[in-house]
Formats: structure tokens, sequence, C-alpha cells
């Protein structure tokens, strides 16, 4: 039997709206606080457009895609804006050796925050 291959591999999204950046703590780390927060599951070779589209039905269009990297702060967020975009934040998790769990942050594209 053939090894699955990674596209048939099911990754699991942890996304939040509609909540703000917050300094919090004694250290001053910015935390996302508020909002709704929550998990989807998504087919490992999904493409930005179809999961822009999976999203838009969670939480309603007009929003900017940004992910946190595994290895990075969480005041370090990448904006996702296409095929390519999503893979290279697939590809950074893949390197941590665990199980594909991508923080994404949407925040509505009137905020002027591009």
């Amino acid at each position: 039997m053939a090894a699955p291959s990674s596209s048939s591999k099911k990754m699991k999204l942890h996304y939040g709206y509609g909540g703000k950046f917050m300094m919090c703590g004694n250290g001053g780390k910015l935390r996302y606080v508020g909002g709704t927060n929550k998990i989807m599951t998504v087919d490992r070779g999904i493409t930005y457009t179809e999961l822009i589209v999976k999203l838009w039905d969670m939480c309603g269009p007009s929003m900017i895609l940004r992910c946190k990297l595994p290895m990075d702060g969480d005041d370090l967020l990448v904006h996702v804006t296409s095929d390519e975009d999503l893979a290279y934040v697939m590809e950074e998790y893949d390197r941590t050796g665990k199980d594909l769990k991508i923080r994404v942050i949407l925040d509505p594209t009137t905020t002027g925050d591009n």
C-alpha cells in the first residue's frame, strides 16, 4: 500500500477574529485577546483561495489573513496572500516535527493594517 501523499494529510488551523492584540503580563508580551477563537481542520493540499472561502463562511469576507510562524514570538505574524505564502507557512511548521496546528489571525481589511 502506498504512503498517503502530503496533500491527503490534514492540518488544524487555530484561528481567531474580532479580538485585539494587547500587552499582557510582566514581560509585556503581545497576546490576542477577546473575539472568537476556533479550530478548523482542512486538507493539507488546500489552496489559498479555498482556505479564504472556508474562513469567509465562518467569519465573513473582507479580511487579512496572518499566520504565526512556529519558532517566532507571539508578536510576529506574516501576511498570507497566495498559495506560495501558505506553502511557506506549512513548511515552517513541518520543520518543527510536530503536528500541524497553525495559529491564524483574521483582521478586517477596514483597519488599514497592511
